[in-house]
């Protein structure tokens, strides 16, 4: 059987496999907290955290080696530390802040995201706005170390994981999604000033990790969100003029530090929008959500299968929630047998949530394993 690694450039060079890829963790592929635990104790491991991380949304970052080595997991994601200028502080109530000035307020099983520093902000509030500081030395405090030893002692695909939410996202973020969706059409100066300034600390970030990492990783992991439920949030029009040349220089200058191919994650139906990702340089497109008559993946293998690896799929909405264990292993092998295996990588279509049947993973990563 291949080394994880020699699969994987495998299928970047279009051969075939011996075996699918599959792939979980990272933000792109995760598990919130509460269902991980419960999958944990489903494997008859603890359910406690151990060495794991935890993402500010309550997600699991890194998970426990005992669970990827359990699901054959090829991929391990090398992260950035924390700014050394940042912490992460919380008040009485149990809202805390994000590097960015974003307040979130646990609710439920997830942190949301309850306050917008920039929600009022003018053209001028921008330039005294206490922006992250890309080059601070403690975001790769050790990264390049920990790189080199995966890539010198391990078969394991290396994956550079994603710095933020995305371009767009922080953007809403930072303003409040309604308004910023506002400014795009009524205030485009503010909303194309607030979009290069983001796109500028992300680039920053970027190059500086990748200054450290570069040599040793096999894939990049970006994000933002386009999609919502049956459709992209904004128009197609609207993303060409506003948002794809942001997301475009930011490709540029990750390819300017490695020639590692680009993981794009965005939720929701943007088959509108795939032919732009591939046009700026996206490689691998995450999480093809799986929604009847949007991301089919007999349409994306028609329009896309020469084009690009698909990564994801794995419906997390009904099927792993509801579905018994023979429908999951139809759907498995439906996305294998329509997509194949030499371009498609299994994983979970977003973040598995509580309540799920933890029979039902289990039963994909079996399935793939043995087709």
């Amino acid at each position: 059987m291949l080394p994880h690694r020699q699969r994987f450039h495998a299928i970047l060079a279009g051969e075939e496999l011996d075996r699918p890829l599959v792939d979980l963790g990272g933000r792109v592929a995760s598990l919130s907290t509460p269902a991980y635990l419960a999958l944990k104790s489903h494997l008859g491991f603890e359910d406690i955290l151990v060495d794991e991380t935890v993402t500010m949304l309550n997600t699991i970052g890194r998970f426990d080696e005992r669970v990827l080595q359990r699901f054959d997991i090829g991929f391990r994601r090398i992260y950035l530390r924390p700014a050394s200028s940042f912490t992460v502080k919380f008040s009485a109530d149990s809202t805390f802040k994000d590097e960015w000035g974003v307040v979130y307020r646990p609710m439920g099983y997830h942190n949301e995201r309850i306050g917008h520093p920039l929600a009022n902000a003018s053209l001028v509030d921008l330039d005294l706005f206490p922006w992250p500081e890309p080059s601070d030395p403690g975001r790769i405090e050790g990264v390049a170390e920990e790189a080199r030893l995966l890539s010198e002692t391990t078969g394991y695909i290396l994956a550079a994981g994603h710095i933020s939410a995305g371009i767009f996202q922080d953007c809403w973020n930072l303003r409040g999604m309604g308004q910023f969706m506002e400014d795009l059409v009524l205030n485009p100066e503010f909303a194309e000033t607030l979009l290069k300034r983001v796109t500028e600390i992300h680039i920053g970030i970027w190059e500086s990790f990748l200054g450290a990492v570069g040599p040793y990783i096999d894939m990049v992991e970006t994000a933002d969100d386009l999609g919502g439920q049956n459709n992209p949030l904004i128009s197609p029009r609207m993303y060409r003029r506003m948002i794809k040349p942001y997301h475009a220089a930011l490709n540029a200058a990750i390819r300017e530090k490695t020639r590692a191919p680009i993981l794009y994650h965005s939720c929701g139906a943007i088959l509108p929008l795939i032919d732009d990702l591939v046009e700026i340089g996206v490689n691998i497109l995450n999480p093809i959500q799986p929604l009847p008559g949007q991301m089919d993946p007999e349409t994306l293998q028609k329009r896309y299968g020469s084009r690009l690896l698909f990564h994801g799929g794995l419906d997390v909405q009904s099927l792993l929630m509801r579905g018994t264990t023979d429908q999951v292993r139809e759907h498995v092998q439906r996305y294998l047998k329509t997509l194949g295996m030499h371009r498609y990588i299994m994983a979970p279509a977003n973040t598995v949530l509580p309540g799920f049947r933890p029979e039902n993973l289990v039963a994909a990563y079996e399935t793939a394993h043995n087709f």
